[in-house]
Formats: C-alpha cells, sequence, structure tokens
C-alpha cells in the first residue's frame, strides 16, 4: 500500500506485509488507521503514521474483498471469497462473529453506527441484513442478477445503495427498491452518497466516473479519461474533489462539474 501527498503527487509512505494481492482498503473515521484485505485470506489494521502493522485478522478461507470499520474504531468487518461475513474486534484481533447465508462469495459489507446490525452484498445478487449479536440474518433483497459490487448507507441507515450492472436504492426495512440508476455499460465496482446525501457518485469498468440525482435517478456528469477499467472513485471530505483509480494503476483527481 502507498499513502500519497495529493498536493505533490509524491509517496510518502509504504505499507508492505501481505503476501498476496491487496484487494480492499478502508479508512478509520479519524483517518489514523487503515485496514487492509488481501488473497492472501488475512485483513490488516495498520497505524498510517508509522507504517506499523497493529493487528493480524485470519480466519477466513478466502481472499478478503472488503472491510469497514466500527464508527468508534474498535471493530472492523470484512467480506471474504468464502461467503462469510466477520466481525472483529480490532483491539485484540479476535473474530466476535460470522455471518452466513450467502451461496457464493461476499464482496461488501457494513456496520451500522450502533454496531447492532450489519449488511452485505455478494456473487449471488442479494443484499442481507444481519442481527450482530446474534449472527441471524434478518432479510434477504435479491438484489441484481449478478455480483453486488458495493454498498453504501444513507446517513440515517434507513436506505442503502448497492450496485452491480446497475445501481439501485433501496428501504432497508420493508426491502422495497426505492430507485434505479442506469447509464454505465459495464460493472460498477464502487458507489457512495454525496454528504448532504442529494448525488450519488460511481465508478465503473466501462471507464467513466458518474455522478447522480438521487430524487430523479438521473445521471448529471459523466467524468472521462481513464484508460483503464475503473475500480473507486470517492469524494474528498469536504467535496471539493473526485479521486478515482484504474486497474492500470493510474490515479485522478477531478474538480466535480460544477454546480451539483
Amino acid at each position: 500500500m502507498r499513502l500519497w501527498d495529493l498536493t505533490t503527487g509524491t509517496c510518502v509512505r509504504r505499507l508492505e506485509g501481505h503476501s498476496e494481492r491487496i484487494w480492499g482498503l478502508a479508512w478509520s473515521s479519524d483517518e489514523r488507521q487503515v485496514m487492509s484485505g488481501s488473497f492472501d485470506n488475512t485483513a490488516r489494521v495498520w497505524d498510517i503514521e508509522t507504517g506499523r502493522c497493529l493487528q493480524v485478522l485470519e480466519g477466513h478461507r478466502g481472499f478478503v474483498r472488503a472491510l469497514a470499520f466500527s464508527k468508534d474504531g474498535r471493530r472492523g468487518i470484512t467480506a471474504s471469497g468464502d461467503n462469510t461475513v466477520r466481525v472483529w474486534d480490532l483491539v485484540t484481533g479476535r473474530c466476535e462473529y460470522i455471518f452466513e447465508g450467502h451461496t457464493d462469495d461476499a464482496y461488501a459489507a457494513l456496520l451500522t453506527s450502533t454496531q447492532q446490525r450489519a449488511i452485505s452484498g455478494s456473487r449471488d445478487g442479494t443484499v442481507r441484513l444481519w442481527d450482530v449479536s446474534s449472527s441471524r440474518c434478518l432479510r434477504v433483497i435479491p438484489a441484481h442478477r449478478t455480483h453486488v459490487q458495493c454498498l453504501a448507507w444513507s446517513a440515517d441507515e434507513s436506505r442503502v445503495l448497492s450496485c452491480s450492472l446497475h445501481i439501485r436504492l433501496w428501504d432497508i426495512e420493508t426491502g422495497q427498491c426505492l430507485q434505479s440508476f442506469e447509464g454505465h455499460k459495464d460493472t460498477i465496482r464502487t458507489v457512495e452518497f454525496s454528504a448532504d446525501q442529494r448525488y450519488v457518485l460511481s465508478a465503473s469498468h466501462d471507464r467513466t466516473v458518474r455522478v447522480w440525482d438521487v430524487q430523479s435517478g438521473r445521471c448529471l456528469h459523466i467524468l472521462k479519461g481513464h484508460p483503464g477499467l475503473l475500480v473507486n472513485a470517492t469524494w474528498s471530505r469536504d467535496e471539493s474533489e473526485i479521486l478515482s483509480c484504474d486497474e492500470d494503476a493510474e490515479m485522478r483527481v477531478w474538480a466535480p462539474p460544477r454546480p451539483l
């Protein structure tokens, strides 16, 4: 992994330890730690200032595709190619809960801010809602016909975005599809809300980054230029910039089109 200075474009630090390809990264809310998932079947927690590995999370029997911190940074959740989702105590490195039920690789997982519930998405096309303390599946949403690549909570955690070949917005309590966002021509790898919940940002293998209107589902802006298949896009914290990266190891920083 590499830490970059976005002003100069220089690499500030390298973090090394995984023995296979790294597939997923996640910041803690205070941005003092980062969690990584790898094809070596482990997740690792790192101190971003020193580059020191704080925990190695072992137990998955498949690659670790997606990760997320709890809001307080004391827990982590991981999704794996062994079809399971796990919740970890990041202080001790101990696996606390295992969620089983997906019939194919788990590709996405998030905890709620209260850590009482979790949500996951899988190559089996479903989104699942879980009760953390009992590891019980509360709801199965047949969200897509193929891989659920990424999930994103709304601010109040009553709705969730999922992406595959399309983007869909779900009421998590009823399982109802509230909105569909269509226009990408290939697999959509990442999706997220803007801070005010009015817009959605997505990145796709069709080499475009798109900005969508939540209310209408309409595509507002298309950002083109990457030579490789896009694997991620995100807003900067103040949403003054969009960062994107592709499979050819190219990263770009965009000034978002105005007005949004």
